[in-house]
């Protein structure tokens, strides 16, 4: 409501809320994503752990490159029980352009690294470098890709096809 000039909502925003009212997550898919969630941050947490140890023992990696790699660890167990209970797109949602998405995003830091590798910068003086990284971001994306197309095919099979 604009407070200043009137009492009513301008066009616009009504609009916009009316909008992003409809993609939201519903009950069973917010308590699946905070339990999706709750094993993420755990393996976060022990990927950070682990990352710390080695690293204080050797270094093997660039500190962006470390991080990443917990990122990425973290991002298996919330995909999959989130994709695999169908909690992580919005309900009543069309899904191929996000598909795309995650394709496309996944080969883009696949072909960096490969590309890192090429170049001889993957791997400097025995240190993963941040090819590293964009390494393990496309193996996530390409991962969240293929999760989600068992999920499909497991819908299909059923006959709950999106």
């Amino acid at each position: 409501m604009c407070v200043l000039c009137c009492s009513r909502k301008p066009k616009g925003v009504e609009n916009m809320s009316d909008k992003y009212k409809e993609a939201k997550y519903d009950e069973r898919q917010t308590v699946v994503r905070g339990r999706a969630f709750k094993y993420a941050y755990g393996t976060l947490l022990v990927a950070l752990l682990l990352y710390a140890v080695t690293e204080g023992l050797w270094s093997w990696c660039e500190p962006v490159t470390g991080c990443v790699a917990a990122i990425a660890v973290s991002l298996i167990p919330y995909v999959w029980i989130s994709i695999m209970n169908e909690a992580y797109w919005w309900a009543n949602t069309n899904r191929l352009g996000q598909y795309v998405v995650f394709v496309l995003l996944g080969i883009m830091n696949l072909g960096l690294a490969v590309s890192s590798w090429l170049e001889g910068d993957m791997v400097v003086d025995g240190m993963l470098q941040i090819g590293g990284a964009n390494l393990m971001l496309g193996i996530v994306f390409i991962y969240v890709f293929a999760v989600a197309l068992i999920q499909r095919a497991r819908q299909k099979r059923s006959g709950e096809d999106e």
